[in-house]
């Protein structure tokens, strides 16, 4: 988990990012000047310019597995967060079919959403969101409402809805929850900086016999990686960072009070 990776304001992360790979590209200069004052140039380059294809490929692809994952995890929390929201707003509507009940249904929801956005969304920005404990407020409520004296058919259905709502959103907060320890793992961002590293190291030897051009076309390559790598280690855990899910839309159905 790398949750703590998505803390980092964008601009240092960017930063350490491009910094990262550019001190790559010094260490590879360096091995190759050292290389060619030894008088083994020939063994490091210069390579053929065919090695760059299958390096870039293996490079994009993983790039393009990480985000695909990244993006995934994102639209199943955002849609886990929206149906939430949906159902807590539902179950404010169907507490109006008992209007004895109704200013404590809706009192239970406040205490329940202000529990949301003060207790678990902190933990799920930092990683530590478990189910463990359960929503005790939407607990009560559902106790509640199988207590309702039902006096109409209408409030019999209104009990029923009621209670198939509560669920909805009982599942949806455990989606949020697991979905919230979904981030990239320290190994993977690992791999994929070394097979960068290995990337720029095929280009300086493709070059190796003029250390300005390669200087130069290493610089680039690292410069289109770091890029583009900022921006999928930000989005790493869906709740955490610049780029995090809020529970807006948790307190815009916050009933009043």
């Amino acid at each position: 988990m790398i949750a703590w990776f998505a803390q980092v304001p964008l601009v240092v992360l960017t930063a350490a990012v491009f910094l990262a790979l550019y001190l790559a590209v010094v260490l590879i200069l360096v091995v190759l000047l050292v290389v060619r004052r030894r008088g083994h140039d020939a063994t490091l380059g210069p390579l053929s310019p065919g090695l760059m294809a299958p390096l870039g490929l293996i490079f994009g692809l993983l790039v393009g597995f990480l985000v695909a994952d990244v993006w995934a995890d994102r639209a199943r929390a955002a849609s886990a967060v929206s149906q939430e929201a949906s159902a807590l707003r539902d179950i404010d509507l169907l507490a109006g079919a008992f209007l004895a009940t109704q200013p404590q249904m809706r009192q239970l929801l406040r205490e329940q959403i202000d529990n949301y956005v003060g207790t678990e969304w902190p933990q799920m920005s930092a990683g530590r969101a478990t189910l463990v404990v359960a929503p005790a407020q939407l607990v009560q409520a559902q106790s509640l409402v199988l207590s309702l004296p039902v006096a109409t058919d209408g409030q019999r259905v209104a009990q029923n809805q009621l209670v198939e709502t509560i669920d909805r959103a009982l599942e949806a907060r455990r989606a949020r929850l697991a979905l919230s320890n979904s981030a990239i793992d320290a190994l993977r961002l690992t791999v994929l900086y070394l097979v960068a590293v290995t990337t720029l190291a095929a280009m300086g030897c493709v070059q190796a016999d003029r250390l300005r051009r390669a200087a130069t076309a290493m610089a680039l390559l690292a410069t289109a990686m770091a890029i583009a790598l900022p921006l999928l280690v930000a989005e790493a855990a869906p709740f955490a960072g610049y780029f995090a899910i809020t529970p807006d839309l948790l307190l815009q159905i916050r009933p009043a009070g």
